[in-house]
């Protein structure tokens, strides 16, 4: 019999996290090219903060964390979220929801290779046989997914704005900085603090390295165009799913299970906006998108096993 106390709940938190990070890629790519990416990151974390204060006030949860605590969480919020995140944005509108969700990806192995080196973490060769068809699987969907015929038009979403040089970099420069955040975080979550609790420190104070970007002598961290009531819903939305949802469940996916195996579960959010983009552009992704899926359902099955 399947009890909630049997259950995976690390790793179902983790491929959680994945679904909202594949809805809000695609909710978030128009404020990207509307506001601009700095600034779109800096409304998206400004609203994700106070949402997390608010949630750790209200439920008790700052008792949770301890002052050494707090400085990690700084620091994994200064490198995760403010230089991760923000770097994530300015790929999103550069190449792309798609690509950008494979590159980001990359964050798996990443991790992996730093909770063995750093944290002592082993992994079972069943365990890595499925991490490895899951990377394989986000792999084969992405970068051989759907291409336009000839006689089909690009979709905007798929468009690579400037050059893709710069996107990949900004791209890998994303998941490194996630990779990092969340090594930095484990051994706070393991002394007992609250995913809520910990999520909020991150954020609040990527937001305050944020907005202090506009008191420095640079234009590219102003907005390009201004608030209305349709665009702060729009950023209201993508702020609470990417990061207060999403982020909540990677950090207590990162609390319940190994930092390798979370951010490869976490990572197959790029084989979840397929069906999504499908929808948006009207494209049917081919037979390397859905081989690619095979791959991923195949490696999360050997995981759970």
């Amino acid at each position: 019999m399947i009890t909630l106390a049997n259950l995976p709940l690390g790793e179902i938190a983790a491929l959680g996290a994945a679904v909202t990070w594949a809805i809000t890629g695609l909710i978030t790519q128009p404020l990207v090219h509307y506001f601009g990416a700095t600034a779109t990151n800096r409304y998206r974390i400004t609203v994700a903060s106070v949402m997390l204060i608010l949630l750790s006030s209200l439920l008790g949860l700052w008792q949770t964390l301890n002052s050494q605590g707090i400085w990690l969480l700084v620091l994994s919020g200064l490198i995760g979220i403010f230089v991760g995140d923000t770097a994530l944005m300015q790929a999103l509108k550069r190449i792309g929801p798609r690509r950008n969700a494979i590159l980001f990806a990359t964050n798996a192995p990443i991790a992996a290779g730093m909770g063995y080196i750093w944290l002592g973490e082993t992994m079972s060769y069943s365990t890595l046989l499925g991490c490895a068809l899951v990377l394989m699987g986000v792999m084969i969907a992405i970068w051989w997914g759907k291409r336009p015929t000839p006689e089909d038009k690009e979709h905007t979403m798929e468009q690579v704005s400037g050059r893709l040089w710069v996107g990949v970099s900004l791209g890998l420069l994303a998941a490194a900085g996630q990779a990092t955040g969340a090594i930095i975080i484990k051994p706070v979550l393991l002394d007992g603090a609250h995913p809520i609790a910990a999520s909020a420190i991150r954020v609040s104070f990527a937001a305050l390295c944020m907005w202090a970007i506009l008191l420095l002598p640079i234009r590219w961290g102003n907005a390009k165009n201004p608030m209305t009531w349709r665009w702060a819903l729009r950023s209201f939305i993508s702020a609470n799913l990417g990061l207060v949802i999403g982020m909540t469940l990677l950090v207590f996916a990162l609390k319940e299970g190994d930092v390798g195996l979370v951010t490869t579960l976490s990572a197959t959010s790029p084989i979840l906006i397929l069906p999504l983009l499908w929808l948006i552009t009207k494209q049917r992704p081919n037979r390397y998108a859905w081989m690619g899926s095979l791959a991923v359902v195949l490696g999360c099955g050997i995981i759970f096993m």
